[in-house]
């Protein structure tokens, strides 16, 4: 049995917002746009009754935690899913991941991709870490709304999103996309020193990570060895502190093989140069770390994506850095 579904969530913040940003009128409307675009044989499921929720942040947030678990369980445990993806980021997430068993994965023959970002972190970061993952810390596609004008444009990536998924879930990096950028990564080596080489990375979002740093699930998405991502949004400096403090008690920056800082900002504040200066203060004083800065990930237009925890290359020329995307095509 060839796995062909793709599951649709709304893990965190529900769509009702998002929908009307592209000119929909409905939940309905909207997953209906989604499954005329997306190409047979794959096929999308999804709750509507999860995606159609009515936020509430003075009193929980949601009300449908249980629900959420059998839905994201479901996903995780039926071998015809090919794919779990966020339709949005948001928060309420966190809370709920004791709850959920991503134990069936180790038995699992065939991939399972997961994609998505920010409040997703911690979900995308668990299904890389088994044999049969492949995760692409990578846009919610409900982002598009977010970053693109007018309505028309934004449904117009929307609708290639889901046309070149497939190629995507086949282990190919599309070459015909014009609203999506499929990178490489461009950054800076700007601490330390790194000769070009083979890769992983592992990490995102800085906040979302700090929530689960001490849990089990924390232990399961370690940097050792690797080059540990990093980006984040609405978080002053001194939150951003108080976060990179609950990596460095982990201990995870003795272990990772290095760091990329992506994009950080604060409204409409750049925040990342605060980042990389108070990286000094948690960073270990026995070894050097290297430290590579970019923009092409993170809360930011365009976003490329970033396959995680599978093999990808880093290239160094002077101090100018490039990392192979997300080398679908090595998936």
């Amino acid at each position: 049995m060839k796995p062909d579904r793709v599951h649709l969530i709304a893990h965190a913040n529900p769509l009702g917002p998002d929908v009307k940003r592209f000119g929909l009128k409905s939940v309905n409307e909207y997953v209906a746009f989604c499954r005329r675009h997306l190409p047979r044989p794959l096929r999308l499921t999804c709750s509507a009754k999860l995606l159609s929720v009515v936020e509430d942040p003075w009193h929980g947030g949601r009300h449908d935690d249980a629900a959420r678990v059998r839905d994201i369980q479901g996903a995780l445990d039926d071998p015809r899913t090919l794919a779990i993806i966020a339709a949005g980021g948001g928060a309420y997430f966190s809370r709920i991941l004791p709850e959920l068993d991503f134990s069936g994965l180790a038995k699992r023959r065939n991939p399972l991709w997961a994609l998505g970002f920010s409040e997703m972190s911690t979900l995308v970061g668990c299904v890389a870490s088994y044999r049969c993952g492949r995760s692409l810390y990578w846009l919610c596609p409900n982002w598009l709304a977010w970053r693109l004008r007018p309505p028309e444009v934004a449904r117009s990536a929307f609708a290639e999103f889901w046309q070149i998924l497939p190629e995507i879930l086949a282990g190919r990096t599309p070459t015909d996309a014009t609203h999506l950028d499929f990178g490489p990564i461009r950054g800076e080596l700007v601490s330390g020193r790194v000769k070009s080489a083979p890769v992983r990375l592992v990490g995102g979002c800085l906040s979302v990570l700090a929530a689960v740093v001490g849990s089990p699930l924390g232990r399961r998405l370690k940097p050792d060895g690797k080059w540990l991502i990093l980006e984040d949004i609405k978080e002053s400096p001194y939150r951003i502190d108080r976060h990179l403090a609950a990596l460095k008690l982990a201990g995870w920056f003795e272990r990772a093989a290095g760091l990329v800082i992506g994009d950080f900002h604060m409204m409409h504040e750049d925040t990342q140069p605060a980042v990389l200066d108070m990286l000094k203060y948690h960073l270990p004083a026995k070894r050097k770390v290297p430290v590579v800065a970019t923009r092409s990930f993170g809360h930011v237009w365009p976003m490329v994506p970033v396959m995680l925890n599978r093999p990808l290359h880093m290239s160094i020329r002077r101090r100018d850095v490039t990392i192979a995307s997300s080398s679908i095509n090595r998936a």
